[in-house]
C-alpha cells in the first residue's frame, strides 16, 4: 500500500477517534433544570408497581381484574408505541454528535467531438471508489443539548406508560366497587319489593275479613309497585356497571361479569405522617418534569444556533479510468478539510427559533407547577374526606340499623292494630332509604381511598 493511502486511512481513523473522545454521551442528569423555589424534584426510580396498592383492599377478585386490564388495555399499546418512537428520536439526536461515514462508487463515461481533430469522436471513462466522513464538532454543546432533550422526552414517554397503568388500575378499582354497590342496591330493592308483596298478601286476607280498609290496600299496593319499579331501575344500573367494567377489561360488553359479593370493609387506617416524597414518585409528575427538562435543553440548543459551527470532512479512495484499477492503491486519493461557518443573516429565523423554544419551556414550566399543585390538592382532598366519610359511615350504619328495627316493630304493632298503614309504610321507606344510603357511603369511602392512592402515586409505603 502506498504512503498516501496509509496516510489517508490514518486521518479518517483519527477523525473518528477524536470525535468519540471529545463528545461523551450526555445523560439526563447533566440537564440543567430551572432553579426555582416552586419546583419539585421527582424521583422516577421510586415509582411503585401500578397495582400494588390495590391489595390493601383485601379483594383477590379486584387484583385479578386489574391484572387482566393491564394485559388487555388497548391504550397501553399506543403508549408503548410512543415510547419506542421517543427512543428512536433520542437515538437520532444522539447520532448527530458522531461522524457520519459513507461509501461511494461512481462511474462515468463521456463522448465528445473536437473540431480541431476533424470532429473525431473521443470517449473518456472515469471510475472512483471513496470512503468519506463528516463530523460537526460540538464546540458549544448545541448537539449535546439537543440529545439531552431527546433523552428527557424518552423518559417522559416511559413515565406516561407508568401513569397510564396507574390510571387503569384506579379505573378498574372504581368500576369494580361501583359494580358491587349496584349489585347491593339491586338486592336491597328486590328484597324490599318482595317484602311489600308479602304485606299486600297479608292485607288482602285482612281485607277479606274486614280488618283492613280499601285505602290501606291501595296505599300498600302502590308502594309495592313503586318498589318493583325501583328494583327494575337498579337492575338496569347493575347491567350498565357490568358493561363499563368489561370494556375496561378489554372484553365484549355482554354484561356477564359476576358480582355476587359484598363491598369490602376499610379496616386499616391511613398511616400518620405521610411523607411528601410519596407524591414525588407519581409518574405523571415525573413525566411533566422530564418534559420541562426537554424543553429547557431544547431552548439551550436553540440559543447556540447563533454561534459558529466547525465541521470536519475527510475522504479516501481511488479513482481511475479503468474499473479494474479501483482496488489498486497506486490510484488512491484522499482529502481532509475543515469548515468554520456562522450565520450572519437569516431574516430573523434564528431569533424566532430561540423565542419559540423559550416560550415552549415557559409553557412546560407552568404546566409542571400546575401539576404539582393539583397533585397536592388531590392528596389533601382525599385526606380531608377520609375522616368525614368515616364518621358518615358510622352514623349511617346506626341509622340503617335503627330504621330496620323500627320497621320490624311497626309491622308488629300494625298487626296488633296499634298503628295505621301509613306509619308502617313510612317506616319501611325509611329503612329502605337508610340501607341504600349505607351502601352508597361504603362505596364513597372506597372510592376516596382509591383517589388517595392515585394522588400519592401508589401504596402508602
Amino acid at each position: 500500500m502506498g504512503d498516501r493511502s496509509k496516510h489517508s486511512i490514518l486521518l479518517l481513523a483519527g477523525l473518528v477517534l477524536v470525535s468519540s473522545c471529545a463528545t461523551r454521551p450526555v445523560t439526563t442528569q447533566t440537564v440543567t433544570r430551572p432553579q426555582s423555589d416552586e419546583t419539585f424534584e421527582v424521583d422516577a426510580a421510586a415509582a411503585p408497581e401500578a397495582a400494588r396498592w390495590a391489595s390493601r383492599f383485601g379483594d383477590p377478585t379486584l387484583d385479578a381484574l386489574i391484572a387482566e386490564a393491564l394485559e388487555a388495555n388497548i391504550g397501553l399499546d399506543a403508549a408503548e408505541a410512543n415510547v419506542r418512537a421517543a427512543e428512536a428520536a433520542a437515538r437520532i439526536s444522539g447520532a448527530l454528535k458522531y461522524p457520519g461515514l459513507n461509501l461511494g462508487l461512481a462511474s462515468n463515461r463521456q463522448q465528445s467531438r473536437l473540431s480541431f481533430l476533424n470532429f473525431q469522436k473521443i470517449e473518456t471513462e472515469s471510475h472512483s471508489l471513496s470512503l468519506g466522513a463528516q463530523w460537526e464538532v460540538d464546540v458549544w454543546g448545541r448537539l449535546s443539548r439537543s440529545h439531552a432533550a431527546g433523552l428527557a422526552g424518552f423518559e417522559a414517554a416511559q413515565a406516561d406508560v407508568d401513569a397510564l397503568k396507574l390510571s387503569i388500575a384506579g379505573q378498574v378499582a372504581r368500576a369494580w366497587f361501583n359494580l358491587l354497590e349496584s349489585d347491593q342496591q339491586w338486592r336491597l330493592a328486590r328484597d324490599s319489593a318482595a317484602s311489600l308483596d308479602q304485606k299486600v298478601e297479608s292485607l288482602e286476607k285482612r281485607y277479606d275479613r274486614g280488618l283492613a280498609t280499601n285505602l290501606e290496600m291501595r296505599l300498600t299496593k302502590a308502594q309495592a309497585a313503586s318498589s318493583r319499579a325501583v328494583a327494575q331501575q337498579r337492575m338496569t344500573q347493575l347491567n350498565t356497571a357490568k358493561r363499563a367494567l368489561e370494556v375496561l377489561l378489554g372484553r365484549y360488553p355482554s354484561g356477564a361479569q359476576k358480582s355476587g359479593q359484598a363491598l369490602p370493609e376499610i379496616d386499616a387506617p391511613i398511616p400518620a405522617g405521610l411523607s411528601s416524597e410519596l407524591v414525588a414518585r407519581r409518574p405523571d409528575l415525573f413525566a411533566a418534569e422530564r418534559r420541562l427538562a426537554a424543553a429547557f435543553a431544547q431552548s439551550q440548543s436553540a440559543s447556540r444556533n447563533w454561534l459558529p459551527r466547525l465541521v470536519l470532512t475527510g475522504s479516501t479512495g481511488t479513482t481511475s479510468s479503468e474499473l479494474t484499477d479501483l482496488l489498486d492503491t497506486d490510484f488512491s486519493v484522499w482529502t481532509i478539510a475543515g469548515d468554520l461557518s456562522a450565520n450572519l443573516f437569516a431574516a430573523g429565523r434564528l431569533e424566532a427559533e430561540r423565542d419559540q423554544a423559550q416560550a415552549q419551556a415557559d409553557v412546560q414550566l407552568a404546566q409542571y407547577r400546575s401539576a404539582i399543585l393539583t397533585a397536592f390538592q388531590e392528596v389533601e382532598n382525599a385526606l380531608s374526606s377520609e375522616s368525614d366519610l368515616a364518621q358518615l359511615s358510622v352514623d349511617t350504619a346506626i341509622a340503617a340499623e335503627e330504621n330496620q328495627k323500627a320497621e320490624d316493630l311497626a309491622w308488629e304493632q300494625y298487626q296488633r292494630g296499634l298503628i295505621d298503614i301509613t306509619t308502617l309504610l313510612d317506616a319501611q321507606r325509611r329503612a329502605d332509604e337508610s340501607a341504600s344510603q349505607l351502601a352508597s357511603v361504603q362505596n364513597q369511602r372506597l372510592q376516596n381511598r382509591i383517589n388517595l392512592h392515585l394522588a400519592l402515586g401508589g401504596d402508602f409505603e
